[in-house]
């Protein structure tokens, strides 16, 4: 019994693995409960601190490997303590814990492929379990640096999104002049160019989760902040006034955001479905970017 739980922990956590990384929509069991509880356990400790909130993304990504880890080591050891000490041979300067103990101690060693030699297996079997566990080790440690790649090119996506925001809401008030009002076929492109970014930031939330939690310090670079005055370029530029080339792409501009709105109630904030306003106040909210805090930390 003990051996098939211990199977049943490395299967879970190559599973979880495999949902993550590989799977189109990115969704483990595992490692989406430990991102939400390390997200709610950092929102709630806070308490409207941005600078902190902002360590809940990559806590969480450190935490999601680490259980991975853990489950596998766990897995093993199960495997392996029912065999001590009568399946293994030991160097006569190994202490001994217990079979329990033993079993987590030659199992770490294998994950990290260490390889030091003190505990052999003699069963047949158990000879091929060290090795296959270093190969899990590996596999673990390549696909976490492959996720850390990937999430940095979300994340470096994600700013660069917001900022071009940024500057074009700064621009707007700093010329007096809206996009709605230039040369429609310039203010087309720019919109059609904002469009991309906008269905690249939903896709990227729907492959890499995890992306959602890594909260930035500035509101400047925040999308729950800014998406509200993009809204209204939308807006602006998709009137029936407005020219043929612009209206179309502020109505493309405008179904993007709803998309991604859509993206972020169903998957993250639960809010009720086909209601964008209130899917952009619950995300507001879940990063706790009040008029007030946003106001206070200088606005966009």
């Amino acid at each position: 019994m003990i051996t098939l739980v211990g199977a049943a922990l490395v299967l879970v956590a190559l599973r979880d693995v495999f949902d993550t990384l590989f799977h189109p929509h990115g969704r483990g069991i595992v490692s989406q409960a430990v991102i939400r509880a390390v997200w709610g356990g950092v929102r709630t400790l806070v308490r409207g601190n941005h600078i902190a909130l902002s360590f809940a993304g990559p806590v969480a990504f450190v935490t999601v490997i680490a259980v991975w880890g853990g489950l596998v080591i766990a897995g093993f050891a199960l495997i392996f303590a029912p065999h001590f000490p009568e399946g293994f041979s030991t160097n006569a300067e190994v202490a001994r814990h217990g079979a329990l103990a033993d079993g987590l101690y030659l199992s770490f060693v294998n994950l990290t492929s260490l390889g030091y030699g003190d505990i052999v297996p003699r069963g047949e079997l158990l000879r091929y379990l060290g090795p296959l566990e270093t190969l899990i080790g590996l596999g673990l440690l390549t696909a976490s640096i492959s996720w850390i790649l990937f999430l940095y090119r979300v994340l470096s996506d994600y700013r660069s999104l917001s900022h071009e925001i940024s500057l074009l809401l700064d621009a707007e008030q700093r010329s007096g002049t809206q996009l709605a009002g230039i040369e429609p076929t310039v203010a087309a492109r720019v919109l059609a160019d904002l469009t991309s970014r906008v269905i690249a930031a939903r896709d990227d939330l729907v492959h890499s989760p995890i992306a959602y939690y890594f909260h930035p310090r500035d509101p400047r670079h925040a999308l729950p902040v800014l998406l509200p005055r993009l809204i209204e370029v939308a807006d602006q530029c998709s009137r029936e006034d407005c020219a043929e080339a612009l209206r179309f792409q502020g109505l493309m501009l405008q179904r993007s955001i709803g998309d991604l709105l859509e993206t972020v109630a169903a998957d993250f904030v639960r809010s009720p479905p086909g209601d964008p306003p209130a899917a952009l106040g619950a995300y507001r909210r879940d990063h706790l970017w009040t008029t007030r805090s946003a106001g206070r930390s200088g606005g966009a």
